[in-house]
């Protein structure tokens, strides 16, 4: 798992219905593995911080990494997606 999500104080607690982050994308992708271990399945992960441009790249990683694209909202040039965990 990426830095931080293997903390005990988050690790301990998993599985999460419900996991908001607001970073970069390069960020979000290197999470995505950390992501899929931490989150229940039927909960969901909402991202933001994506700018349009680099959505596609953040929504592949999180399928590869058991989630399902339920929303792509877009305001101006920045992205936030909506997954469930599978």
């Amino acid at each position: 798992m990426a830095t931080g999500l293997d903390h005990p104080a988050i690790a301990s607690h998993a599985p999460y219905d419900l996991v908001v982050a607001n970073i970069l994308a390069g960020p979000l992708v290197e999470l995505a593995p950390g992501m899929g271990v931490i989150t229940q399945a039927g909960g969901t992960a909402i991202l933001s911080g994506i700018l349009n441009t680099q959505a596609d790249g953040v929504i592949e990683a999180y399928q590869r990494s058991g989630f399902t694209l339920r929303d792509h909202l877009k305001r101006k040039d920045w992205t936030t997606l909506v997954l469930e965990k599978r």
